[in-house]
């Protein structure tokens, strides 16, 4: 059996720089705008509902796969930071 022959890298970086841009594409990222790098920190609180509130917002969540703190998040950020329709 003849012995495998190692990859070379230095080889193989060549061949990726004489590669045509369109192999590649354009990328432009603003990483700014990654939510990942643009999260707000949380605060745990206690905090007391409706049953009949928290059984509707329990049920579209679900429904979408998602938790419900989430879901109350986005809602009363819409409500009161996005639109400040109140106060």
């Amino acid at each position: 059996m003849a012995k495998q022959k190692k990859p070379n890298l230095k080889q193989a970086l060549k061949k990726v720089d004489r590669l045509s841009d369109k192999f590649f594409g354009k990328v432009d990222v603003d990483l700014s705008t990654l939510p990942c790098l643009k999260k707000v920190s949380r605060e745990k609180i206690t905090a007391n509902f409706d049953s009949d509130v928290l059984e509707a917002v329990r049920a579209v969540a679900e429904e979408h796969q998602i938790s419900y703190s989430t879901l109350m998040n986005d809602v009363l950020r819409k409500i009161f930071i996005e639109n400040k329709k109140v106060g």
